[in-house]
């Protein structure tokens, strides 16, 4: 299994959605928008004052070599496992094995903690929100954080299979 991106996948996911929270922290701190709306027109405004545009092209720079990094990896996953092929845009998780029944076990288990998660993160996160003043981005950065969470999850669990796998 060495070699395997499937089960680093997570950790790709955690990385670029850490870039995310970097790059919105960065627009929701330093950026004004407006939006104006009428009958027979849209309008978005977005500002960006003084370093703050440097900020933002270095941190999007980072964030499309990351991809970059991400796809040659991809490809060379592809490349070793021919039978394990993955996608660099689907519908469907990549982390999901579905090579024989005891991966497909895995992956459930993997999958119940995840819900599980959500079931008491959703609900805790929302009536946060609704008694904390925080602004979009403040909540798009918490989705996004539990996002990281659901990634540690799986992977946590893939990990320590893996390793009872080796043993």
């Amino acid at each position: 299994m060495k070699g395997d991106m499937r089960f680093t996948y997570p950790l790709w996911q955690m990385g670029f959605i850490l870039l995310l929270i970097g790059i919105t922290t960065i627009i929701g701190i330093a950026s004004d928008y407006k939006l104006t709306n009428s009958a027979d027109s849209f309008l978005f405004e977005f500002t960006l004052e003084g370093n703050s545009f440097w900020y933002t092209a270095i941190w999007l720079a980072v964030l499309l070599i990351y991809l970059v990094i991400f796809r040659w990896k991809l490809h060379q996953h592809n490349k070793r496992n021919t039978g394990h092929k993955l996608k660099f845009s689907s519908l469907k998780p990549q982390e999901y094995m579905n090579d024989d029944e005891l991966f497909e076990d895995v992956t459930r288990r993997a999958t119940q903690k995840v819900y599980s998660y959500f079931t008491i993160a959703l609900p805790f996160v929302a009536g946060f929100f609704l008694i904390l003043p925080i602004g979009k981005f403040g909540m798009l950065n918490v989705l996004l954080l539990l996002a990281i969470g659901q990634y540690f999850i799986y992977y946590r669990t893939i990990r320590k299979y893996m390793a009872e796998d080796t043993d």
